[in-house]
């Protein structure tokens, strides 16, 4: 049994997309979908129904509280957009509880991450609803290390206070002989993500390594940017921290960073109404 194989088994119960999202995924997937099964779907779940309507009421669609109803939403959204927001609404379900972890500030930044990696990737011409996903589960390895070992989980969580993620990726590594990239990537593939998903999630701690989804870059920069957001710090001091390996490979000029990144804030309140 292989390192990676032994985490695993060491997982009392692996966290698995709840019944009612993997129906609507299914339904989502045929070309001729039938609406009304699929906002029946949606509304007889309470939870579900609302994170899908706080979603579809960002900003990033306009609405701004005035999406109701989930036939409204999918008129808002589009099927293709439902789908994210669908698989958004489990990923953030599938861990209820971990005991002495802060499931919503790591939720939030996971959600700030995802919306920015989306602005960035719709600037880029990339596919904005796979890197959304993608960002949203960046650093989802984390929450099974914490599951299985918990005292390393908090002390490699002192230790890399203000650290990169690639030197918390090490530390993890030699406390652990896994990282949470490795450990995300594994749980994308168990729970049947697309190849480029669990790359970006494996690689975005590295995201100019040859192996890595061309995504990953994006992700790296929206984390980046969504810690320092999240900590107060100036616009101009994320720009010049930012690799600049990073920001040629997306051919971005770092002196109009600054600008964009101020109009990021609004994912900051945002995330918060969303969980």
């Amino acid at each position: 049994m292989n390192v990676m194989e032994n985490f695993f088994e060491k997982i009392a119960s692996l966290p698995m997309m709840p019944k009612v999202i993997q129906e609507v995924l299914i339904l989502l997937e045929s070309d001729d979908v039938e609406i009304d099964d699929l906002v029946h779907k949606i509304d007889r779940d309470q939870v579900l129904s609302a994170k899908v309507l706080r979603l579809a009421n960002s900003s990033y669609f306009g609405r701004s509280g005035t999406v109701k109803s989930i036939d409204a939403a999918i008129s808002v959204t589009g099927l293709r957009n439902l789908k994210t927001l669908v698989i958004a609404s489990g990923i953030t379900a599938a861990f209820t509880k971990i005991p002495d972890f802060d499931l919503k500030r790591f939720w939030r930044h996971s959600l700030i991450t995802a919306n920015i990696a989306r602005q960035i990737a719709s600037e880029q011409k990339k596919e904005t609803e796979t890197t959304y996903i993608a960002a949203l589960m960046h650093s989802i390895g984390q929450l099974p290390i914490h599951m299985v070992f918990p005292s390393a989980g908090a002390s490699i969580e002192e230790t890399c206070r203000g650290k990169s993620v690639l030197e918390r990726r090490d530390v993890e590594h030699m406390t652990l002989g896994i990282d949470h990239c490795m450990i995300g990537a594994e749980l994308a593939k168990r729970w049947n993500f697309p190849e480029d998903i669990q790359r970006v999630i494996h690689y975005y701690a590295d995201p100019l390594n040859p192996k890595a989804c061309a995504l990953a870059p994006i992700v790296y920069m929206a984390a980046h940017i969504a810690y320092d957001l999240e900590a107060g710090e100036p616009a101009e001091k994320t720009a010049s921290t930012l690799n600049p390996a990073i920001a040629a490979a997306l051919n971005i000029n770092v002196a109009e960073l600054p600008e964009r990144i101020e109009s990021y804030k609004v994912f900051l309140n945002e995330s918060d109404s969303i969980l």
